[in-house]
């Protein structure tokens, strides 16, 4: 570094506005080491300890900050009035990268702030540097100089996850620990303090509270936690499993519900548990659909506690099914079903639960007859299955045990008979007595299984109203087959136009 300059003589001449001073000026600047002065200069003064050195070799102004601690009782960062703003040499510069010279009066600021008696850290700078400015402030705030640290922050400018949040988080499970104020006091003093303060926690706070022994300050701080993923834990640990049903209720998450479910049905005896979950409807609808799917026998314990018998019922017809293998245990469990349902006063439920028993034990005696099996089919399937194989005695007597409609049944044997080809007994059937249903479905179902001279037979007994509904459904079908049947028996001239104008466009295709 120039001698002119370590001696101060630039300085000292243009404040005592000597000419000599320019004459310097000059003299460094065609020597090209201006920038190298300037940059000496505030090194020296990051390395300096005393702070009249360094304002003298950074030489800061007003709006710049003063690195000096200054007179007073208080060692915190404070801003001087003192003239022009920026350092000596720099104004000389055309074009200064000003950065390191703010970082460095920055850096001296809070340094000269720490060295300061009241807090005693007299670090040096590369210190500091390679401590870096969190883990200063974690020695700050250990050391409980919370308003230090949280000046140390806003001048600094760190974000306040970084900075200031971290600090009266830190304050506020110091404060926990206090015994000063009461526990409803001192959460209000907490809250107001903290506020919607950014990365904090008040979880974190209640565990402390909760291990310093004052599990309802724990309590009352968890009010002010937004998370309840972060509470409902907590008050489990805290054996609050009440309290953590409710706030999990509230969060509307199902998992968080089963999770204190879970930990209830550990901590409480059979009964009691299932008392708690009477007073909290949602949980108890969570714990029936877990029960239903993963312990049944828990339902039933359930539905037996609130003498809910239709459940009941519901419950031993699904077991008589899914538990159930032989037609005895099944019968047994339907039969049960049946005396829940009568309890519930639900007659409907009752006579179609016996009726279900009625078919099981016929479609047994059935199966061990013939060796086919009929267990587990519906009556209608049961009914068509006998029909095909031709036992029409015994369709004909479950169809009339079991009051089965006559159209429905009719429907069910003329299919029966057609699948199976029995042209001659589906004709003897179709003259047994009068059609409930009609002669048009026989010739339906003659056409269907590809028997249009049996559909023949039963065209003369088909109505005029039949033989529009079977016009349209063979248009619809574009079956040529049956418009030629219907056209040879129908005389009404409507459908007979309808028809005629099917086929030739039919034909045209």
């Amino acid at each position: 570094q120039p001698k002119c300059w370590t001696d101060g003589c630039v300085p000292l001449s243009y404040q005592k506005e000597s000419q000599k001073a320019d004459e310097y000026l000059r003299e460094i600047k065609d020597q090209k080491l201006l920038s190298e002065a300037v940059e000496q200069c505030i090194k020296a003064a990051s390395y300096e300890q005393s702070p009249p050195i360094q304002k003298a070799l950074l030489q800061v102004r007003g709006g710049q900050v003063n690195p000096c601690r200054g007179s007073g009782p208080s060692p915190l960062l404070r801003w001087e009035n003192r003239g022009r703003a920026a350092s000596f040499g720099k104004c000389f510069i055309d074009k200064f990268a000003p950065e390191n010279f703010v970082e460095t009066c920055r850096d001296l600021r809070v340094l000269n702030a720490v060295r300061d008696y009241q807090i005693g850290m007299p670090l040096s700078f590369d210190q500091y540097k390679q401590l870096t400015k969190e883990v200063l402030l974690d020695r700050v705030v250990l050391r409980r100089l919370y308003p230090i640290a949280i000046k140390i922050c806003e001048y600094l400018r760190l974000s306040e996850f970084q900075g200031i949040s971290r600090i009266l988080a830190h304050w506020a499970c110091y404060k926990v620990q206090q015994r000063d104020k009461s526990d409803e006091e001192l959460a209000q003093v907490i809250n107001q303090k903290l506020g919607d303060a950014v990365g904090i926690s008040y979880s974190d706070i209640a565990t402390q509270a909760y291990e310093s022994n004052r599990p309802e300050l724990a309590i009352k701080l968890l009010e002010y936690e937004p998370r309840p993923g972060k509470q409902v834990p907590l008050l489990l640990t805290m054996k609050r499993s009440q309290l953590a049903l409710s706030r999990a209720i509230e969060s509307g998450d199902s998992d968080l519900v089963y999770t204190v479910i879970s930990r209830l049905k550990d901590e409480l005896g059979r009964g009691d548990f299932f008392m708690a979950l009477q007073n909290q409807p949602v949980a108890l609808s969570l714990y029936r659909q877990f029960c239903k799917h993963k312990e049944p026998n828990t339902l039933k314990d359930l539905y037996n506690q609130d003498d809910n018998h239709q459940e009941l019922g519901n419950f031993h017809v699904r077991s008589s099914y899914v538990s159930e293998k032989w037609i005895e245990g099944r019968v047994a469990s339907l039969q049960n079903a049946v005396d829940e349902y009568y309890k519930a006063k639900n007659e409907f439920a009752a006579k179609a639960t016996e009726d279900q028993i009625k078919l099981l034990r016929q479609q047994r005696r059935f199966q061990d007859d013939f060796d086919k099996p009929y267990v587990d089919l519906s009556l209608h399937d049961t009914v068509y299955n006998l029909i095909l194989d031709g036992k029409h005695k015994f369709a004909e007597h479950l169809y009339r045990d079991f009051r089965i409609p006559d159209k429905r049944f009719w429907w069910l044997k003329i299919s029966a008979l057609a699948e199976q080809g029995a042209w001659e007994d589906l004709e003897k059937f179709s003259k047994s007595k009068k059609s409930p249903i009609g002669y048009l479905p026989f010739a339906e179902i003659s056409m269907k299984y590809g028997s249009p001279g049996e559909a023949k037979k039963y065209a003369a007994r088909v109505a005029g109203m039949d033989f529009t509904q079977a016009a349209e459904a063979a248009v619809e079908r574009k079956n040529e087959a049956e418009m030629a049947l219907i056209l040879s028996k129908c005389t009404d001239a409507t459908v007979l136009a309808k028809l005629e104008q099917a086929k030739a466009q039919l034909g045209k295709k």
